[in-house]
């Protein structure tokens, strides 16, 4: 009697243990597993290039390439060095945007809702990604894994995109795709990548080189 009384137990946990597990894994969203993604990278350091795309998902004119990196939350650095020299430095709550040709910087507030680089987001608080977009998961196979970011108010809009999806593969940031108001793609790739390993605080902080023009747009 105790024996049979024993087996039935250990089949309801059994059971239990199950129908929990499919519950919080019914209940895990998108945004969830993305923000989950996104947290594991700490620090991120790679290499890019960004070409625009037609709509079969060829690349199509110039190709940019540069470095960039991002240290979670509200660190971010990417900078171009082909074809023209320019850089893109976040520090928490301020962006500056440097052209070397026009010898010129313009300094104004972070807004993660109007990003100046659709790539700010991946250091931008999980809060503030959640808060401005739907998120999605696109269903992949294996360790190939997408989600795209639609804008969910008007003045989310305003930043001219129409979605962004963002590639992971093993866990691993690889790639955004960025569809613009008129329908126009952009691809960025990310290669050479280093996870979690620290940054200097120095790559955060922008020195106005000589002869530069400021110009504060707040």
């Amino acid at each position: 009697m105790h024996y049979k009384n024993l087996i039935t137990k250990i089949v309801f946990s059994a059971c239990f243990f199950i129908t929990a597990h499919q519950v919080i894994a019914a209940t895990t969203t998108a945004a969830d597993e993305l923000a989950q993604l996104l947290n594991n990278t700490r620090t991120m350091q790679a290499k890019f290039e960004q070409f625009s795309i037609n709509s079969r998902g060829v690349r199509v004119g110039q190709k940019t390439t540069g470095t960039m990196m991002l240290e979670r939350p509200g660190k971010f650095r990417w900078e171009i060095t082909q074809p023209n020299k320019q850089l893109i430095i976040v520090n928490k709550n301020k962006t500056f945007l440097y052209d070397a040709d026009l010898e010129q910087v313009v300094k104004r507030k972070v807004d993660y809702n109007n990003p100046s680089n659709p790539a700010m987001l991946l250091s931008s608080p999980v809060e503030s990604m959640t808060l401005s977009f739907e998120i999605s998961k696109l269903k992949k196979s294996g360790q190939d894994l997408w989600f795209e970011l639609k804008p969910k108010t008007r003045k989310n809009q305003e930043a001219g995109y129409q979605w962004i999806k963002i590639q992971f593969i093993n866990g691993r940031l690889n790639a955004m795709i960025i569809a613009d108001n008129l329908d126009q793609k952009s691809q960025i790739n990310f290669n050479n990548i280093i996870i979690n390993l620290q940054i200097s605080p120095k790559k955060f902080v922008f020195t106005s080189p000589p002869n530069t023009d400021v110009f504060d747009a707040d």
